[in-house]
């Protein structure tokens, strides 16, 4: 992992984000890149309304993620690389770009606590991007702190198909914290278990063979409560799961259960789409 890039609203919550991605930035010694997407206010009515032109927006906005930059250059005594970038747009679009244009290997992001309003306004630029990219994506909760991460939980379908590529960016993750990767099947438990179910499990095991893991069943029908309550018999550290774009289970699975974990769960959430 060479580039984090980590967007910011210059929040509560944004910022402990960026807290979290400094400690992770000097454990990688991988390079810090800020960003913030702002709009060009478009004025609306009869009434003329004196507005702040493009170009002095584009000024402010840049003083002040430099701001930011300078800060944590800082506080880290320049131990880690940090850059930063500001851009006029829509916010998923533009961090899109950046990824492209940086070679983005891990985006970081806040999101706020549990809340009906909070999950459908201020958790759609984070949740809108896990299903636009391909780069990973950790959310970090609100209340989360940085810790070394030891145990991750890999939460999956034994029955779908295994994405290798999908899977080799989970064990980057895996091996760059030598941490043990703990593969819990979300299968709904009354299931009888299938031949098909047996084969695909065995294949992500054999794709897991290089790194430390071990493969557990799931018991209850609510996901959200199944991971909390595992995460914390098993002190995990991170939750990862691998969005499908198919069938049924697959899009309840990317639209309904990666949402619903990333406001609900209190571990940093890795998305790696397949």
């Amino acid at each position: 992992m060479k580039t984090i890039l980590v967007p910011t609203d210059y929040s509560e919550v944004a910022d402990n984000a960026l807290n979290y991605a400094v400690e992770l930035a000097k454990f990688s010694k991988a390079k810090l890149i800020l960003m913030h997407a702002y709009q060009v206010p478009v004025p609306t009515g009869d009434i003329p309304v004196m507005l702040v032109s493009p170009m002095e927006l584009a000024e402010i906005n840049q003083k002040r993620v430099k701001k930011l930059e300078h800060k944590i250059t800082k506080l880290t005594a320049g131990k880690i690389k940090v850059g930063s970038v500001t851009r006029s747009g829509f916010t998923v679009e533009e961090i899109s770009n950046v990824i492209k244009e940086k070679n983005i290997d891990l985006v970081i992001m806040g999101i706020t606590g549990v809340g009906e309003v909070s999950e459908k306004l201020i958790g759609s630029h984070t949740t809108s991007l896990i299903k636009q990219t391909k780069t990973p994506v950790l959310i970090i909760p609100k209340d989360a702190k940085y810790k070394k991460v030891e145990k991750m939980i890999l939460a999956c379908n034994y029955s779908e198909p295994v994405n290798v590529d999908a899977v080799k960016r989970l064990k980057a993750f895996a091996k760059l914290f030598d941490a043990k990767v703990l593969v819990l099947d979300v299968e709904k438990p009354a299931a009888v278990p299938m031949y098909e179910n047996t084969a695909a499990g065995e294949k992500l095991g054999r794709a897991l063979k290089d790194v430390d893991h071990v493969m557990f069943y799931g018991s209850s029908n609510d996901l959200t409560d199944e991971l909390n309550s595992f995460a914390d018999a098993h002190k995990c550290d991170w939750v990862a799961m691998i969005p499908h774009k198919h069938n049924l289970l697959s899009r309840l699975f990317h639209e309904s259960n990666t949402k619903k974990m990333a406001f609900h769960t209190h571990l940093p959430l890795l998305s790696i789409h397949d």
